[in-house]
């Protein structure tokens, strides 16, 4: 009796691995999927408004696909950070470029070392689902809330990634069909400031679906 309990014991603990690594592989297979919208020359623009203290400036960010395979994409980033070196606020623009992996939005070559490895962070999969985990430049994070965006003139559905740190948070809306991400912002407190930079989407050539 007990030998027949343990072997069926032992066969449960096998089925429930399996079940297991099935679910696991299922979910990675999800992620492995190419955006629909991919294409030469796609492009989104942002307007960034950074904030602090009593004041403000506006500068922009954009990307655009310069090269497009079935497996891969190039794309030309510029856009810009906040460096708070010396105890004051100074506004720096930046570039890069990367080649990402058209179906795990991997960085795979990157014109700064650091980035390769980690996941292209301007759009998730298509149809998420809520619980969804998403893995970005940022780090890993968890689909929760939705909420509706005024964006590109105008409402859009999105899904929300929230991300927290020590010193600083962001707060993700990237669009449901799409998977595109159209709002961004982030707050950072260095010392006595406070700085917090919303990017919006303002132009872009992808076709939003319903």
């Amino acid at each position: 009796m007990d030998k027949k309990r343990s072997l069926i014991i032992a066969v449960l603990l096998v089925l429930l691995i399996c079940v297991s690594f099935g679910v696991y592989y299922y979910l990675q297979l999800q992620d492995m999927v190419r955006p629909s919208w991919l294409a030469l020359g796609a492009y989104v623009k942002y307007a960034q408004v950074f904030l602090w203290d009593e004041s403000n400036r506006t500068e922009y960010m954009t990307w655009n696909l310069t090269m497009v395979s079935d497996a891969s994409v190039d794309m030309h980033l510029l856009s810009h950070g906040v460096n708070l070196t010396g105890g004051s606020v100074v506004i720096v623009p930046g570039e890069a470029n990367w080649t990402i992996n058209a179906y795990t939005r991997e960085i795979t070559r990157s014109s700064e070392a650091n980035y390769v490895g980690k996941k292209c962070p301007f759009w998730i999969r298509e149809n998420a689902k809520a619980g969804s985990t998403v893995d970005i430049l940022y780090g890993v994070g968890t689909i929760g809330e939705s909420e509706s965006v005024d964006v590109l003139g105008r409402q859009r559905d999105c899904w929300v990634l929230e991300y927290n740190w020590p010193t600083s948070s962001m707060k993700r809306w990237c669009d449901k069909p799409t998977g595109l991400c159209l709002k961004i912002q982030v707050t950072i407190h260095r010392q006595d400031t406070t700085i917090t930079a919303t990017e919006t989407a303002v132009l872009t050539n992808i076709e939003l679906k319903p």
